[in-house]
Formats: C-alpha cells, sequence, structure tokens
C-alpha cells in the first residue's frame, strides 16, 4: 500500500500551517507529489476573492519552502474560488490522491453542538483516508495507537500506519464487552488473517470498556501522537455516514488522528 500524491487542504490559519508542514514532510519522505490547495469563498465580492487569491499563492508558496528546508519536492500551489468541500473533493480526484491532510477545525461552542462541522462533512463526503494535524509536525511519528473494531477501514487503517510512520512504536487497543474476552481474541485472530496485516502488528491491548472509555484510559497512561482509526460505521450501508466515535475525536482529537475509509 503507498501513498504517491497528497493534497492539504489549508484555509490560511495557523491550524493549518501544521497540516502544510505535515504535508511537506511526509511527501519528502514518501517521494509523493503534494498539492496544496486553498479555496477562497465564492460569496466573497469578485475583486477581493481575486486580491485572496494572489495572497494566498504567495503565502502557502512561501509555507512550503520554509518547510521543505532545500528537499526538492514535487508539489503544486492551488487557490480557486467556489466551494469548499466541492473543491477538496474534486481537486483530490483530479490529482489522483491517496490521502487528504487537514488541520483542526474552528470551534463554535453554541454550533458545534447542533449541526455537522465543515471538517465532519469533508471527512464524510471524501473517498480519501484523512490525516487530521492537530499537533507541532516538526517531528516524524513516534507512538502510534490504533483502534481495533475488525472492520475493513480498521484494516485499511493500520495498513496505512506502516506507510505514515513506519518507524514508530505502534500499539493496538480492542474495546469488548465484558465476559467476552476468548471470543474477542478468537474474532481478532480470524480477521488479522483475512486481512492480510502485517506480522509484525503487536497483539492488540483487550479492554472491557467502550471504545471511549478504552481509549481515554490508555491516553492518560501513554503520550501518542497519531491515532488511527476507521472514520465510518462497520456496515456497508454506513459508508457515508460518520460513527459518532469518530465524530466526536474529529471536533476534539487527543494528538492527530488518522481516519480510514
Amino acid at each position: 500500500m503507498t501513498v504517491k500524491s497528497i493534497i492539504v487542504a489549508s484555509d490560511l490559519s495557523e491550524r493549518s500551517r501544521q497540516a502544510v508542514r505535515r504535508g511537506v514532510n511526509l511527501a519528502a519522505g514518501l517521494e509523493a507529489r503534494l498539492t496544496v490547495l486553498h479555496v477562497v469563498d465564492a460569496a466573497i465580492p469578485a475583486a477581493l476573492a481575486t486580491q485572496i487569491q494572489k495572497e494566498a499563492v504567495k503565502s502557502l508558496a512561501d509555507d512550503v519552502a520554509e518547510d521543505a528546508k532545500g528537499r526538492q519536492i514535487d508539489h503544486e500551489i492551488k487557490v480557486v474560488i467556489g466551494d469548499t468541500i466541492e473543491e477538496i473533493n474534486g481537486t483530490a480526484q483530479t490529482a489522483s490522491a491517496d490521502l487528504l491532510i487537514v488541520g483542526l477545525h474552528r470551534r463554535r461552542v453554541f454550533l458545534d453542538h447542533i449541526k455537522e462541522t465543515t471538517m465532519e462533512h469533508l471527512i464524510r463526503s471524501s473517498n480519501l483516508p484523512v490525516l487530521l494535524v492537530s499537533e507541532e509536525a516538526d517531528h516524524d511519528y513516534a507512538r502510534v495507537l490504533g483502534g481495533v473494531d475488525l472492520s475493513p477501514v480498521c484494516a485499511s487503517a493500520l495498513h496505512k500506519i506502516q506507510v505514515i510512520a513506519p518507524k514508530a512504536k505502534v500499539d493496538l487497543f480492542h474495546a469488548h464487552q465484558v465476559s467476552f474476552r476468548k471470543e474477542a481474541e478468537r474474532d481478532y485472530a480470524t480477521w488479522k488473517a483475512v486481512c492480510g496485516l502485517p506480522d509484525h502488528l503487536p497483539e492488540p491491548i483487550f479492554v472491557e470498556a467502550s471504545a471511549q472509555d478504552a481509549l481515554h484510559d490508555l491516553m492518560a497512561k501513554e503520550r501518542y501522537d497519531l491515532l488511527a482509526i476507521g472514520a465510518h460505521t462497520r456496515s456497508n450501508t454506513g459508508r457515508y455516514i460518520l460513527g459518532g466515535f469518530s465524530a466526536g475525536l474529529i471536533r476534539q482529537p487527543p494528538c492527530d488522528l488518522l481516519l480510514a475509509k
């Protein structure tokens, strides 16, 4: 499983600044083509939108040059005027992207409780795995935690860990119902074989708790810089439905978050 094309969606904020830096570093390490995209809101008056467009191109080009630190990276700066979700998904398709990188969404204390955030909408509608960057991106990932739920998208997440963080120490966890430990271990062994997961992945930590409680306890004990999980529900009909666990993490990630599709 390879990553040959990466797209970073930036809103020009400091939150997105870390996403650009992570994208540059991953593109350099993977020898992947990088597209850095900013979408100017089409609702802005045309003259102002055009001015923002010109300034955004220069700003993003400067950021990429600074983060590249002299490394030669195949990249494109693209600033367009339009609808954010449509333009990001369209650009990703045109670029044959394998990974979408974004920064944290701007929190809206009241609105976030009553409606889907733009970030949730983007991740739900995208066909790509998404890397949500919430921390400083000036280092390679060193500790990764992977959530195991025995779904196809979970298997995809674990495969992606090997690409994005090949040198990291990896821990896995599987939350299961009380008194079903043996069944959980048996089901995991079968699922691992069927999905062809790498042999060197560690056996998961089996936790008798909900996924939310298990993750909270594990993050309290260890310092992880990347969490990898599946983005949507386990059913085929849930392909475009974010699971409640995933949606909560998108809003308040404990570290960088890799959501596989």
